[in-house]
């Protein structure tokens, strides 16, 4: 479970009585108020025996007991760590249409937005009612979509209807008054196209870590597998291994269509358990460096005998299967991390295969795990970083590394020679979507273009996205890298 997922139910804020009025004429009334810090407590001790930088802790003489778990958690933790995290283990996932926008203003109406949708939960009402990546959404029921009334429009829980608009080329048509030009002015811009859409009500969903696969085939025939995961998590309560399951089957899948290369795309990848990387990296490593260690777990000095080896496992795979992949492109962004990151650094090794290519922005750089610690009696999780996540190549002393994109292929998704060109902004696994034309071309050879080969990019306006805005459920899983 992912902090952000919820509103987090805090515990009302406490009156914090000072020492004295626990001992009213002489009797000790301090059992009255321990109830109030028990949750504060259990964080406490179970940071001091696991927590990696416990050496950074606040003695307990100097910490307040009776702060909210979140609060207390920010005052006992190391102030350079951004990973641990608290988080309540009561809430279900809020109702949602299921759909990620971004706002761009409208060229048109100086008080309107058009949304540009950017990401759909399979199965969601936006996916029942036909909406896909790069769809433009102009009217929500009759109304524009205005800042003020945005949340309500697009966040709200009712069903609406959309009317839909296109990114296209059209002729700028003079103002009164103007002299009409011999030549016709172009410009790119959102229009209607006519199509409305029948958005359901929100609903409690559930996103799938294996977003989309395709088999791919090149220019020369070869087939490359396409493979968009969003988080490294296992299954779900009722059934632990249902979307490690799906990973299998997809990796069956491509074995079946004897791909020869796999493009990974990891944009929206915040992270998730360590099993599913062991079981991934175990997947896609070429078959040669079955059964050797993959990576290395550090602990802190109290859990030495925690410190560990994992790796590439042939019995992680069960139902699947190891697909000896000699060249893996990996598409990256800002929201990428941990358990995301750890898959590349543990696939890396110097000098031997598979050809790692990633492109894309710069992933988080995360290099340490979080395990989770539940309250059962209060329903409530600590989560603190508890080790190191090194690669198999690390030397004592080193710092871990991370796989980043080269310069030719520090891309931005969307931006073409300083220009947004939104024709190529398109549901994800379309081979003309832009990150995965540019690995497609990447593997035919033909990336980056000859001078002489470069086409001259259409006239198009740089438009500004005002906000963007995520589904309260999409890719709500936990994030970073997780111990089981």
């Amino acid at each position: 479970m992912m902090t952000n997922l919820r509103k987090i139910l805090l515990i009302p804020a406490l009156i914090v009585v000072s020492v004295s009025s626990f001992f009213s004429c002489g009797v000790d009334r301090w059992p009255e108020y321990a109830h109030l810090t028990e949750l504060d407590s259990w964080m406490y001790d179970i940071m001091q025996e696991n927590y990696l930088w416990y050496q950074n802790m606040p003695s307990y003489n100097d910490v307040n007991l009776f702060l909210d778990p979140a609060s207390f958690l920010s005052k006992a933790k190391w102030d350079q760590d951004s990973y641990s995290f608290v988080d309540s283990v009561m809430e279900a996932p809020l109702p949602t249409y299921g759909f990620d926008y971004s706002l761009v203003k409208s060229q048109d109406n100086d008080t309107a937005y058009n949304a540009l949708i950017t990401y759909v939960i399979p199965e969601s009402p936006a996916a029942k009612a036909g909406l896909q990546r790069g769809d433009w959404i102009m009217k929500v029921d009759t109304s524009y979509i205005s800042k003020k009334y945005e949340t309500q429009l697009l966040q709200g829980t009712i069903a609406r209807e959309l009317s839909m608009g296109i990114w296209k080329e059209v002729e700028v048509e003079p103002e009164e008054g103007e002299e009409v030009p011999e030549e016709p002015v172009m410009v790119y811009k959102v229009v209607p196209n006519g199509i409305t859409l029948d958005l359901g009500a929100a609903q409690s969903i559930e996103d799938q870590p294996v977003h989309k696969y395709e088999i791919l085939t090149l220019n020369d025939g070869t087939k490359v597998g396409y493979l968009m995961y969003n988080s490294f998590t296992a299954g779900t309560s009722a059934d632990p291994e249902k979307y490690n399951n799906k990973l299998r089957e997809v990796s069956t899948k491509f074995k079946e269509a004897n791909v020869k290369a796999t493009i990974l795309d990891l944009r929206y990848n915040a992270g998730g358990s360590l099993d599913c990387v062991q079981l991934l990296a175990t997947i896609l490593v070429p078959s040669a460096r079955m059964g050797t260690p993959m990576a290395y777990l550090e602990y802190n000095d109290k859990n030495i005998d925690k410190s560990t080896t994992i790796d590439f496992d042939q019995e992680v795979l069960k139902t699947g299967t190891n697909l000896n992949q000699n060249v893996l492109i990996v598409i990256t962004s800002g929201t990428t991390a941990g358990a995301a990151e750890m898959l590349l650094t543990s696939l890396y090794k110097k000098d031997q295969y598979p050809n790692i290519i990633v492109m894309g922005s710069a992933s988080k750089g995360q290099t340490v795990a979080t395990e989770q610690f539940i309250n059962e009696t209060y329903r409530w999780s600590v989560n603190p970083v508890v080790c190191t996540v090194y690669n198999s190549d690390h030397v004592a002393g080193e710092e871990p590394f991370i796989l980043t994109p080269s310069d030719q292929f520090k891309i931005s998704e969307t931006s073409i020679d300083g220009t947004t060109n939104y024709s190529q902004f398109l549901p994800f696994g379309d081979p003309k979507e832009r990150m995965l034309s540019i690995a497609i071309q990447t593997l035919e050879g033909t990336y980056p273009p000859k001078d002489e080969d470069k086409e001259e990019t259409p006239s198009t306006k740089s438009f500004k996205i005002e906000k963007n805005v995520s589904s309260p459920a999409s890719r709500r899983f936990a994030g970073g890298l997780r111990i089981k």
